[in-house]
């Protein structure tokens, strides 16, 4: 299948927070086994940003929120005010996958009148607020499925000891854009991020800077290394 023919959509996603009494926690949501996307994986809520809702806004980004919103209230059923969330990245699927997504983040602090998480058990099959380290730690022992957007964004959280304090350091913090590069390398899969010495090549072997992310037998490694990548770690405030 040639690229051309895989299109790519918009869709947008949302990283919930709330403080807890173990500390700041996010909401991770886990898709249904049986889906062609990410069956099984645990992912921020979000979806697709719907024509009509590109044509209706008066931008991109306010069609992107319009649509995190409404995904929120579909996939877990809370209701967080557009203009309670902050843009801070954007990711757009490598190409050779089946299906592309140009994805925009946003972060948002859920309180107590957000409303209760409540789950369709059909796309969404399980819920659960957990600290982003404690994700981290669940992924490397191979007990949560995650993917490497999600893995990076719960990465950066790690800094942040409150809601408030990540919200507030993202607004301020240049949004990062990328579009990963997949190939193999010593038996394993790489993800090449921009930077990456074998990113314009797509060859994980060429000596130089490394920016990317190794899927190894414990899960996701990232590395940003070397004096030449030129672009702020993803996991660093």
């Amino acid at each position: 299948m040639s690229d051309q023919s895989v299109p790519l959509r918009l869709a947008a996603t949302a990283v919930l927070l709330r403080n807890s009494n173990n500390g700041m926690e996010t909401l991770l949501l886990r898709r249904n086994a049986k889906l062609a996307f990410a069956g099984g994986a645990w992912v921020f809520p979000g979806g697709a940003i719907d024509a009509d809702g590109l044509e209706a806004a008066a931008s991109e980004k306010e069609a992107a929120v319009a649509a995190t919103v409404r995904e929120i209230d579909e996939e877990c059923g809370l209701n967080v005010p557009g203009q309670d969330l902050i843009h801070f990245c954007n990711w757009t699927t490598p190409v050779g996958e089946k299906r592309r997504f140009a994805t925009w983040f946003f972060v948002g602090n859920v309180d107590a009148d957000s409303g209760k998480v409540v789950i369709d058990d059909g796309e969404i099959h399980e819920f659960q607020w957990i600290r982003p380290e404690d994700a981290i730690t669940l992924h490397h022992q191979g007990e949560l499925t995650l993917m490497p957007p999600t893995y990076l964004s719960l990465s950066l959280l790690t800094h942040y000891e409150t809601a408030e304090l990540a919200c507030s350091a993202l607004a301020v913090r240049k949004p990062y854009d990328v579009t990963p590069r997949l190939c193999q390398f010593q038996d394993e899969i790489v993800c090449l991020y921009p930077g990456d010495a074998g990113y314009a090549a797509i060859d994980a072997a060429l000596p130089g800077p490394r920016h990317r992310i190794v899927f190894a037998s414990r899960g996701m490694l990232y590395e940003h290394s070397g004096d030449n990548v030129g672009l702020t770690p993803m996991n660093q405030p």
